[in-house]
């Protein structure tokens, strides 16, 4: 017996992990996700408070104009914020699309955010730039929504 063959799994050879990458085993997957958690019961999440500072920040550094253009990883880095952001907004409007001006916005952060789904590390830089500083005027227009209908709500309480 060899010193190998004493310890399981020594003599056998480490492969790379490979993932599926036709369409029909992904549909499979995705089928058995919605499965799992369509039988979890659903939990209710409390919502986090929107740090309107923060996300001024984040805007306003996205939408700086800079020369030279900004290193690839804070393009990545600021994207992954303005997202959070996003996507914070979208959980705080969900459903309140009545008005034609936030339905629109509703679309393209919709669109913007399956965007930033597809982009990896492998595309192009200025596709990337260009895409963090979508996401920031998206951010910043329901922002400003945000804080309008804060207003608002604001003048009802205080007339009441």
């Amino acid at each position: 017996m060899t010193a190998n063959r004493r310890t399981p799994g020594t003599h056998w050879r480490q492969r790379p992990l490979r993932f599926a990458q036709d369409s029909e085993t992904l549909r499979r997957l995705l089928a058995a996700l919605n499965r799992h958690h369509a039988e979890e019961p659903c939990r209710q999440v409390p919502a986090a408070p929107l740090d309107s500072a923060a996300i001024s920040r984040t805007v306003t550094e996205a939408l700086a104009f800079q020369l030279p253009l900004p290193e690839r990883a804070w393009v990545d880095m600021t994207t992954l914020k303005l997202r959070g952001h996003l996507q914070l907004l979208l959980s705080e409007f969900d459903g309140d699309a009545d008005a034609p001006p936030a339905r629109t916005l509703h679309g393209d952060a919709y669109r913007l955010l399956a965007l930033c789904d597809s982009f990896d590390a492998t595309a192009p830089f200025l596709h990337a730039y260009e895409l963090m500083r979508a996401l920031a005027e998206t951010t910043r227009s329901f922002a400003d929504l945000h804080e309008e209908r804060q207003q608002a709500q604001a003048a009802k309480e205080s007339d009441e």
